[in-house]
């Protein structure tokens, strides 16, 4: 059994999961860009603590370096709170008060040499393209951010190490991350909402669509109406096609059964009066063969031409040629189990024929129940595609027959065996229907003795 699909749950499931993936997607680019953002903002105030320290550190002589002012602004002046600053020298270290003494523990960091500048440097000179940035920890553990600038004080070469405490990155982070969360989630919230409602307005002309479709079955309507969006127009116009194509069908079968109808009036009334009349001589049973001669011939013209009539439109039907085939030799192999019979058939799995599978029984199961009656041991069945038809050929090696009976074998009524069963009316009918659907059969004899019939039906998929 087919599992069942849903059109609005595959649109709904399709769209959850894009707009599912856009929010990560955004949320993970949105999350770095605001990291690097405050990252920037953190490592800006960290060097400008460094540029305004390189104006103001000065040679004390010798070796020893000393600052001149005060350098411990906000929020450099915060013990504790992971804010120092410290500038290492040759022969001391000055640091900002808010390491109450202790020194700050930098990572193994391999020295870069400075450029000499050709002046001493000046807070509007002070450059920062040889700054490094590191991560460590303080003395109490705190994790921290660097920033390490590594220039001259007159002719000493100094070190200049800022830092700020990694929460200063994560804190601000981690605030704007959860609006942003609980911005995103909203946003798609309503994306769903909106998306439900869009899929259900879409959709609406398909359930309107089969509620038409339930008024034509119902009989309250004739056709599908034919305001309908673009989309759907194609489908509902190739429908009414059908619809009316069908009640075609319909009234030309109608009109066939009434004239059948019609002309079988006449004949049984006069049948009826033959057969209650008094005498009942030659001259009564001449006249009531004739009659039922004349009926058979009017039920062969009308029925045939509402089949006709069916079939007139364009061939909706197809019938597996070799599938069928093998299920009415299997049939045939039981009936006449008492022979011992080779049937072969040398058939495309892949050739269909444009027939109703009862029809096509009815013709090949005559053909091939005869082919079993007369054959002495051996069946053949083959079958061609010749542009738009298909030639089925069924032969035996049975005792045959002359020209003369060949002839007069596809008249209805004939029996060339009065001792075989039968009423002599399966090749007529085999050879009328395959007339109705544009093919034909032909008996001939067979080119190793015995007998050769070959059914002609249209092709299934050619025009």
């Amino acid at each position: 059994m087919a599992r069942s699909t849903s059109l609005s749950r595959r649109l709904l499931l399709g769209a959850g999961v894009f707009i599912a993936l856009a929010l990560i997607v955004a949320t993970v680019a949105i999350g770095f860009v605001l990291r690097h953002f405050v990252q920037s903002q953190i490592d800006q105030r960290l060097d400008t603590q460094i540029i305004f320290l390189s104006s103001v550190v000065k040679s004390a002589g010798g070796s020893r370096i000393a600052i001149s002012g005060a350098t411990d602004g906000p929020p450099f002046d915060r013990p504790g709170r992971g804010w120092y600053w410290q500038i290492i020298g040759p022969a001391n270290t000055l640091r900002s008060q808010a390491l109450d003494g202790a020194d700050i523990a930098l990572p193994n960091m391999p020295p870069k040499p400075p450029k000499p500048p050709p002046r001493p440097p000046r807070l509007e000179d002070v450059t920062l393209d040889g700054v490094r940035p590191a991560d460590g920890r303080a003395s109490d553990g705190m994790p921290l951010h660097f920033r390490v600038f590594e220039t001259l004080a007159g002719d000493i070469p100094i070190t200049i190490i800022a830092s700020a405490p990694r929460a200063a990155v994560f804190v601000p982070l981690r605030i704007a991350m959860t609006t942003l969360a609980v911005s995103l989630l909203i946003l798609g919230a309503a994306l769903v909402l909106a998306m439900i409602f869009q899929v259900r307005l879409g959709l609406r002309p398909l359930e309107t669509l089969r509620r038409s479709i339930v008024d034509v079955r119902n009989g309250a309507s004739e056709r599908l109406p034919e305001d309908q969006p673009r989309e759907v127009a194609p489908l509902v116009s190739e429908l009414n096609a059908l619809l009316a194509e069908n009640a075609a069908n319909l009234d030309r079968a109608r009109a066939h059964v009434a004239n059948l109808a019609h002309g079988l009036k006449t004949p049984l009334a006069t049948l009826s009066l033959a057969l209650t009349g008094r005498k009942h001589g030659a001259d009564d049973q001449q006249e009531a063969a004739q009659l039922v001669a004349l009926m058979e011939r009017r039920i062969r013209h009308h029925l045939g031409r509402a089949r006709m009539a069916a079939l007139s439109g364009p061939a909706r039907v197809r019938t597996p040629l070799a599938q069928r085939l093998r299920d009415i030799v299997d049939a045939m192999q039981k009936i006449h189990a008492g022979k011992a019979i080779a049937a072969t058939t040398d058939i495309d799995p892949s050739l269909a024929i444009a027939c109703e599978q009862q029809d096509f029984d009815e013709m090949a199961g005559n053909l091939v129940d005869n082919a079993f009656k007369w054959t002495q041991s051996r069946i053949t069945m083959r079958a061609v595609a010749s542009g738009p038809m298909i030639q089925l050929t069924i032969e035996d090696d049975g005792p045959g027959l002359s020209d003369a009976d060949i002839a007069k074998v596809v008249q209805p009524g004939t029996r060339l065996d009065e001792s075989a069963p039968g009423f002599g009316f399966g090749l007529p009918i085999a050879r009328e229907l395959a007339e109705l659907y544009g093919g034909g059969l032909v008996i001939a004899k067979a080119k190793g003795g015995g007998l050769a019939a070959t059914l002609t039906l249209p092709r299934a998929g050619v025009t």
